[in-house]
């Protein structure tokens, strides 16, 4: 996992200040390639072939064909193998080099062979061309900057910025990043920088300016199997060789173990391929602790664990690092503790591999339930749901949330039409925006006309609302924040492709989440992981904010107010944070406050 970075003209002093802004992501070498039209950056992390033949911009023999790559191609040995048969010579054991010659040989659709994370960029001498790429889930960012003659890419915003390029505000971004928390593709939070969409090749004409975005994979046809046996037989099989694939490294490989269904099964798999696995888990006070759990797990599997309590002296030493790390802003605060196990893996290893994917791909979080428990009552009659809904809205804190996880909310949307369910998914006490509503239609329809309600809510998840633009970023900033790869089998293409395989009756019902996942894992983890419930990774920031920081996060947002950065809309859905305090439901309007609490951290570091 690497940084890169490039523009279309000669400039060796730019390129080198564009690598310096991103060095993270690279502390181990660097190098430039400049020609009379092109200048190409790279910052290493030295995962596979650590010799100088494995270092970038790596070109082919000929000089024609030139790359800047961030990420790992999983399957690089057997296309190196196909390659090698059809006449091309290697000089390294890199999969940097598959990727030069694979293009050489199939052309730009050559990534549909890819199984990895990428984001890169190639130049092509001959045909004056850039050529850029970003894996199928968005694993790998990649951002570009076009005012029609310079074109500038790079894996962060902050290395476009050092080219003097203009600050200011994306409007409809800054309102969609107030609504969901993230901002979401092809926008970034400024005017010109775009993110290149998940999934998606982009083609430069160096000669004309001209570009062409085109997506090159989409979820196949939804073809549920009804026999169970060969679901299972074939999760395991697939999950074996995805993290087989991943253990691939010429460095110490450990992962994340929180303690969770995911990471559990992950790190239950590796230990079946290595002696001694290294583990690292993060925890905190109160009740979303899972230390526990991951002491369970790692004793049952015997590896090596490292753990760390996260304190408010950690919240208050990342406050800086996570506004560099995170040149957009963005509202997750479990970013924290995410940086800090990453630097406590970075002690011990280079590489983790981690659960992130498994609640996309088998149905794991909570909404998916409701979607489901929303579906069971919509076979009756509305004036059923009409009296149940009064029922429960008067035993709300009681009932509501506890026994369904639907309450007044969850009972408004089976009332209302499936059209309107994804704006009522915008809660009633969060910043609305015409944009984000727009942007949920937009993606949300489609998946509800194929799909039905719970498998287009999960569907919604793997491919728009938590993956690529929000707990992807997450990921990728906090840990390359201190040079640490992440890897996850779940997300392997194969994966999302068997998603589609499991009818959604196997994934989750009116009880149970990720029914088939435990199937498949079971004697894999003990049982008191393989029918624990869904907890949230979620520090005790917003308690911290409401009571000690109390006085830090009144100034931050009054000085939010002062910046005239903020619509009427938004500075009037600012006050009402303000004003509301800590109030009834510190989780809503403590999300809410952190979100503009993050804003002026960013506004202050990156304005």
């Amino acid at each position: 996992m690497c940084g890169i970075c490039g523009f279309n003209w000669a400039d060796r002093s730019l390129i080198s200040k564009m690598k310096s802004s991103i060095r993270h992501r690279g502390p181990d070498s660097h190098g430039t390639f400049i020609d009379g039209v092109i200048s190409l950056g790279h910052r290493r992390l030295s995962i596979i072939d650590l010799s100088e033949k494995g270092k970038q911009p790596m070109s082919d023999s000929e000089g024609e064909i030139t790359i800047v790559f961030n990420g790992e191609i999983y399957n690089y040995t057997a296309l190196k193998r196909e390659l090698e048969g059809r006449g091309h010579k290697f000089r390294s054991e890199s999969d940097t080099e598959a990727i030069i010659y694979a293009y050489k040989e199939f052309g730009e659709s050559f990534v549909e062979r890819l199984n990895g994370m990428w984001a890169f960029c190639i130049y092509d001498a001959k045909k004056k061309l850039l050529v850029l790429s970003r894996d199928r889930v968005g694993k790998k960012p990649l951002y570009y900057y076009s005012d029609g003659k310079k074109f500038i890419f790079a894996s962060e915003i902050k290395a476009i910025l050092e080219c003097g390029v203009s600050r200011e505000i994306n409007p409809k971004a800054l309102e969609l990043f107030l609504s969901l928390g993230f901002v979401p593709e092809p926008h970034s939070i400024f005017k010109n920088i775009f993110k290149l969409p998940q999934a998606s090749n982009m083609v430069f004409s160096l000669k004309s300016g001209k570009m062409k975005v085109t997506k090159y994979w989409q979820m196949p046809a939804f073809e549920p199997e009804a026999d169970k046996k060969p679901l299972i037989e074939g999760g395991r099989a697939l999950l074996d060789d995805s993290v087989l694939l991943r253990k691939m490294a010429d460095v110490p490989v450990g992962t994340f173990l929180s303690g969770g269904l995911d990471s559990s099964a992950i790190s239950a798999t590796l230990k079946r391929l290595k002696d001694e696995l290294h583990t690292f888990s993060i925890g905190f006070e109160g009740k979303y602790d899972e230390s526990r759990y991951a002491k369970i797990m790692s004793e049952y599997l015997g590896t090596a664990h490292h753990h760390h309590y996260f304190t408010q002296k950690d919240f208050e030493g990342l406050i800086e690092k996570i506004t560099f790390a995170y040149d957009e802003p963005f509202w997750d605060f479990s970013a924290y503790p995410t940086a800090k196990v990453s630097e406590l893996a970075k002690k011990h290893v280079t590489v983790v591999l981690s659960g992130d994917g498994g609640d996309e791909v088998f149905g794991g979080y909570y909404l998916h339930k409701a979607g489901a428990r929303i579906s069971f009552f919509k076979r009756f009659p509305s004036l059923f749901n009409r009296v149940a809904y009064r029922l429960f809205e008067k035993a709300y804190g009681a009932l509501g949330t506890g026994l369904f996880y639907m309450g007044r909310e969850g009972f408004r949307m089976a009332l209302a039409p499936e059209s309107e369910f994804y704006s009522n998914l915008l809660k009633e006490d969060t910043y609305h925006s015409k944009e984000a509503e727009d942007w949920g239609q937009k993606n949300f329809a489609p998946l509800l006309k194929e799909y039905g309600l719970t498998e287009a809510l999960i569907k919604s998840d793997l491919l728009h609302r938590t993956l690529a633009d929000n707990f992807l970023v997450k990921v990728d900033r906090a840990s390359m924040l201190n040079s640490l790869e992440v890897r996850c089998p779940f997300l392997d293409y194969r994966f999302l492709e068997f998603s589609n395989k499991i009818p959604t009756s196997y994934k989750v019902d009116f009880f149970r989440t990720k029914k088939i996942m435990r199937e498949i894992i079971k004697n894999r983890v003990p049982k008191e992981i393989l029918f624990r419930g869904k907890m949230g990774f979620n520090p005790p920031i917003l308690d911290w904010l409401y009571s000690d920081y109390k006085g830090l996060l009144e100034d931050k947002l009054s000085h939010l107010k002062k910046r005239k950065l903020l619509s009427k809309a938004q500075e009037e859905h600012l006050n009402k944070v303000m004003a509301k305090g800590r109030g009834a439901n510190l989780q809503r309007s403590g999300e809410q406050a952190y979100s503009f609490f993050a804003l002026e951290n960013w506004a202050e570091r990156w304005l």
